[in-house]
């Protein structure tokens, strides 16, 4: 077992508290893993994973609350609460895979003594490294100086740890980009080889990893996904897409409106749907990669010298689609992706000058209602499309919104309408 009892980590009290429980009953026990790489990085753990020799029934006879997360594969959640929030922990025991024949999960497992074991079956060396106080940094495979290298380096033979697991093809490119690391060439090699074996993982799973790609700081490591011939196998169509260009963005439907930038808004919004995105983020991807078309108009609008309201009814129109929220996130997108140029800055001067200065845009803005326009004397969907026309009225004269102005106006509609 390689120690390197120097490294001094931190252990919060909860993790602590299962690991001296667990070593006052004989156990051996560890944190492991992310929780063990981010430290070593100087970087906040979002999570603490403990392993331990002690057997699931163990646990959970130490424990007053457990979950079985996953005791199939040795895997039972410990739960506290502080505060009345609860803190849940992962503790799984030691173990050896068996025989991975669907290419993501073993058909069994064996629990064992021996730490360096259950280590040799992780994905990378700078995620098979344990810790605990008193043995201090165990470094089976070097995975400290791979951090140090920057470099995400398969454990062992990388054919066999990506033919165990046809996900962890698209987790390197994910570590790579979370850490601003290379992926080490003999691991490299084997992505291409093995790419087709993605197929077999779910698409919730990959868009998982897809998302903390393009949401991490360093999001133009999506072009790995090209360079080792995984596009081919993330979903239908997704090797045709040229992608746009990336800021660092952790808002979900920003980073894909940045990777579906160069596409049409159906293709889009079928890459998406077989992602399976929620409706959220799909409705606000497909509405942002639409609103280009307004962009687009106000491009030809900007090269006229006499362009009269135009280019501010375009921007009025494009809030009304997109709301204030959307659009702020548009501009950003548009300078993203088509350089900062004279368009987009008088674009986002006018929907400042719009939203600071409340000028009527959207129909719930207009001095007047349907209960007016029905009594009147318009009925069903002519009440709609009465309200759309006074509002592109107002949108040439934001001085009409008056309910008497307006009143007239629907009045003289309805007399002509009617005769």
């Amino acid at each position: 077992m390689i120690l390197k009892k120097k490294k001094k980590l931190n252990i919060p009290k909860f993790p602590r508290l299962i690991i001296d429980t667990l070593k006052s009953k004989g156990f051996d026990a560890y944190i492991v893993g992310g929780c063990v790489r981010d430290q070593l990085l100087g970087l906040k753990p979002s999570d603490f994973d403990i392993t331990t020799n002690a057997k699931p029934e163990d646990i959970k006879n130490l424990f007053k609350k457990t979950i079985d997360t996953g005791i199939k594969h040795g895997t039972v959640s410990v739960l506290f609460y502080e505060n009345n929030v609860p803190h849940v922990y992962e503790v799984t025991t030691y173990r050896v895979d068996g025989r991975y024949s669907d290419g993501r999960h073993p058909e069994n497992v064996t629990f064992v003594d021996d730490l360096r074991e259950d280590l040799r079956r992780r994905d990378f060396t700078v995620n098979a490294m344990a810790y605990n106080d008193d043995i201090g940094l165990v470094d089976e495979f070097d995975g400290l100086s791979d951090l140090n290298n920057k470099i995400i380096r398969a454990v062992g033979n990388p054919i066999d740890r990506f033919q165990e697991d046809a996900l962890r093809l698209l987790r390197a490119v994910r570590f790579a980009a979370k850490l601003g690391f290379d992926i080490e060439k003999e691991t490299a090699r084997a992505i291409p080889v093995l790419a087709s074996n993605l197929r077999q993982v779910s698409r919730e799973r990959v868009q998982v990893e897809l998302t903390k790609i393009i949401t991490s700081k360093n999001p133009d490591y999506i072009k790995l996904v090209k360079k080792y011939g995984l596009d081919r196998y993330i979903c239908d169509g997704f090797n045709k897409i040229r992608f746009g260009k990336f800021d660092k963005e952790p808002k979900n439907h920003m980073a894909y409106a940045s990777l579906l930038y160069n596409t049409e808004p159906d293709f889009a919004k079928n890459i998406l749907k077989e992602l399976k995105l929620d409706n959220n983020t799909i409705a606000a991807v497909t509405s942002l990669i639409n609103a280009k078309e307004y962009y687009y108009r106000l491009v030809d609008f900007s090269k006229k010298t006499k362009r009269g309201k135009n280019f501010d009814i375009v921007v009025k129109e494009s809030i009304d689609y997109l709301k204030y929220d959307l659009t702020h996130d548009f501009i950003k997108l548009l300078y993203i992706n088509e350089g900062k140029n004279k368009t987009i800055a008088e674009y986002e001067k006018k929907v400042k000058e719009f939203e600071t200065h409340k000028i009527p845009i959207f129909i719930k803005d207009l001095d007047i209602d349907g209960s007016v326009i029905k009594d009147i004397g318009f009925i069903g969907e002519e009440v709609g499309a009465v309200l759309k026309n006074l509002q592109k009225i107002v949108y040439n004269n934001y001085r009409l919104n008056n309910r008497k102005a307006l009143k007239d106006i629907v009045e003289k509609a309805y007399n002509i309408y009617t005769k």
